[in-house]
């Protein structure tokens, strides 16, 4: 059941234009914009206030879809769910533009659309790697988070991070718990999407480094990766050529998707996944 529901909604999401009701982004603005009437979450509320707000809709989801007894009802529920938990269609969009003024030469389109991607001069990281990250945020995690814990594993991480994004840039609030449940929801599989990564890259390069820090809880999940994914594939970045190195780790990412989909292929053959 996994299997299947992660292989048609992968193929799904590449192949199908999705609308606003097939992306996590609505879903989260609805209960965000709740949050924001009844004054849940703020400044001044305490970290067991957003450890309810983020557990409480996938533990009544998880309760719900316990209920449904037909096979062909939960494939269709779990591979809808999944289908709105991954990929982020205007990230995409923006990756796209920003391709397109690299080729016709425009520079400056390309500073822009590199900033809404979230990467800026000063990221200790290069652009090519916070693609990797962002890969990571909307297809990996949620993937290997679907299944461990099936569609409210996915629910539970992608509304963590869309809620950690919202308080820090909308409300611009640190909030020491939403860090913490991050760090916690992010410590498995960005160490699963790393092995991954070496081993679809350079392997011998990139194995020390991801061995050096697999037990480390202090380790920030995006230097892990980003360190990882650079020695995996030995490009550097080029300020003659700006799509060379981004693309070269898009396509790391890609095959380490497919990694992810074989590995749990593997595991549903041998019957540690449903």
């Amino acid at each position: 059941m996994t299997l299947i529901s992660l292989i048609v909604v992968l193929l799904a999401e590449r192949i199908a234009i999705q609308s606003k009701f097939w992306q996590e982004s609505f879903y989260n603005g609805l209960y965000q914009s709740q949050l924001i009437k009844r004054r849940w979450l703020d400044e001044n509320s305490k970290g067991s206030h957003y450890l309810l707000i983020v557990a409480i809709p996938p533990l009544v989801l998880y309760l719900l879809l316990g209920t449904v007894d037909s096979a062909l009802l939960r494939l269709v529920f779990d591979s809808a769910i999944l289908m709105v938990c991954i990929g982020c269609p205007s990230l995409r969009a923006t990756y796209k533009s920003y391709l397109q003024a690299a080729n016709r030469g425009d520079f400056q389109a390309c500073s822009m659309y590199a900033d809404q991607l979230g990467h800026s001069s000063n990221s200790p990281s290069s652009f090519g790697q916070n693609l990797v990250w962002l890969n990571y945020q909307h297809y990996a995690a949620v993937i290997i988070w679907f299944a461990i814990l099936g569609p409210a594993g996915s629910v539970l991480y992608v509304l963590a991070l869309s809620t950690h994004h919202w308080l820090e840039n909308e409300k611009q609030v640190e909030l020491p718990a939403a860090k913490k449940v991050m760090m916690v929801l992010d410590w498995l599989p960005v160490r699963i999407t790393a092995l991954g990564l070496l081993l679809v890259g350079h392997f011998s390069k990139a194995l020390p480094i991801w061995l050096s820090h697999f037990a480390s809880v202090d380790k920030p999940a995006k230097e892990l990766l980003c360190e990882v994914a650079k020695a995996a594939e030995d490009v550097e970045p080029d300020e003659h050529d700006c799509t060379e190195e981004p693309c070269t780790l898009v396509r790391l990412a890609k095959r380490n998707v497919m990694f992810l989909v074989v590995f749990i292929s593997v595991l549903s053959l041998s019957g540690w996944l449903r």
